[in-house]
């Protein structure tokens, strides 16, 4: 029965504890974790802070003196107002602040525009040459495709090099009509790139159109006027290779369209193949020599015409004076003639007396001692003489005027 009475006894239930007040602190975890919260918050505000000054200050940009820009946007170029007067402009000039927005958005590409650039055909012309060959080794042949040169208009071969000098007047021709010699060469050809030589570009393209004004211009010409770099013309006027050349390499930038302006063009070598330079040399001083001899003829035959056009010149000058003289003589003569006449056909015994008496005059003027004759009443004859000073002696002379 006692048995029963404790199967039918239900469990004694376990005490419930109290609820926690509502207003208790926080644990110590869920502090710590809003602390944290709240300093990533504040760093997180101050980075957003930071990253927008950097884009806005980022973004500002100043062109170098000798530079000018562009902006692309999305890869289209973009147009500004820096000039009333101009208008829209492509081009940021330098020497003002510009502002962009950070790549790939805008990007800004300089170019050089008041900057010299020097291209040069290098190799070209030359005969190929390896770093280690020793320059009494060179080969005394051409191989067609590997060594260069050039043929003269007698259909002679010479070796020469030229640079030209120019400078950026179009900048948005310069870069968006051809090809950026910078990134194309990064991207075809790294390792040319890094060799310094452009197979592509402005660069590459002004090259390329001074080896073919050189190549046309020196067909022209003779090996001779070639080595002497002037020829003279059938008029007699000096023309100069550089000159020639510089007008053709002038022409064809200009079809072309570059934007670029030539400065200054120079023949920085000229020689003649290695198998033939001692003939070259001996017809060059032969040519040399007939140069020098010409040019000695014609400044004697230059000399020789002056001095007898002088002599010509003063001849012609006395005759001029003596006929001048003779014939003002000869009118005041016959002026003279005349008075006389009109005078004599007036009164002529006394034109006679007056005639003789300044004959007898000028003639007396020349006598140093006269003698005058008188004829006296009487049959008496007196004699006056008039006779000079004395003439002194030499020696008389002398000791008066040590005296």
């Amino acid at each position: 029965m006692d048995d029963k009475m404790k199967l039918n006894t239900p469990p004694a239930t376990p005490p419930i504890p109290a609820a926690a007040p509502v207003d208790a602190p926080a644990s110590a975890g869920m502090l710590a974790l809003m602390r944290t919260l709240r300093v990533l918050f504040m760093g997180l505000r101050a980075l957003i802070i930071v990253i927008f000054v950097y884009l806005v200050f980022s973004g500002m940009f100043r062109v170098d003196e000798q530079n000018e820009a562009m902006l692309f946007r999305f890869g289209k170029l973009q147009t500004r107002v820096l000039d009333p007067e101009r208008g829209e402009s492509p081009i940021l000039t330098s020497g003002r602040w510009y502002w962009a927005w950070p790549y790939p958005v805008d990007w800004v590409k300089e170019i050089p525009a008041q900057r010299s650039v020097t291209v040069s055909t290098e190799s070209t012309f030359q005969p190929w040459m390896s770093a280690n060959m020793p320059e009494q080794q060179t080969n005394n042949f051409l191989r067609p495709g590997v060594d260069g040169y050039l043929l003269s208009g007698d259909t002679n071969i010479i070796h020469a090099k030229w640079d030209v000098n120019f400078r950026v007047v179009n900048a948005e021709k310069y870069y968006l009509d051809f090809y950026d010699e910078e990134e194309s060469d990064v991207v075809h050809n790294k390792g040319k790139a890094a060799l310094g030589r452009r197979n592509r570009g402005t660069e590459a393209t002004i090259r390329n159109l001074l080896s073919n004004a050189v190549l046309a211009e020196t067909a022209t010409w003779s090996v001779e006027d070639l080595l002497a770099t002037t020829r003279t013309l059938p008029d007699g006027q000096i023309e100069s290779l550089k000159d020639r050349v510089e007008e053709r390499l002038v022409k064809l930038l200009t079809e072309v369209g570059l934007g670029v302006q030539v400065q200054s063009l120079n023949l920085v070598e000229l020689q003649t193949p290695q198998a033939t330079s001692e003939a070259f040399r001996r017809v060059n001083e032969a040519s040399e020599t007939g140069r020098a001899e010409m040019l000695k003829a014609r400044t004697y035959a230059e000399n020789v015409v002056l001095a007898a056009q002088g002599l010509a010149y003063r001849i012609v000058d006395e005759a001029r004076s003596y006929r001048t003289s003779n014939v003002e003589r000869v009118k005041a003569d016959s002026s003279y003639f005349e008075t006389v006449l009109v005078e004599y056909q007036r009164n002529p015994e006394t034109m006679l007396t007056a005639l003789y008496t300044d004959a007898v005059s000028e003639v007396l003027s020349k006598v140093k001692n006269k003698y005058v004759l008188h004829t006296l009443p009487g049959g008496y004859q007196e004699l006056r003489l008039q006779i000079g000073a004395v003439p002194m002696k030499d020696g008389d002379a002398a000791t008066t005027g040590e005296e």
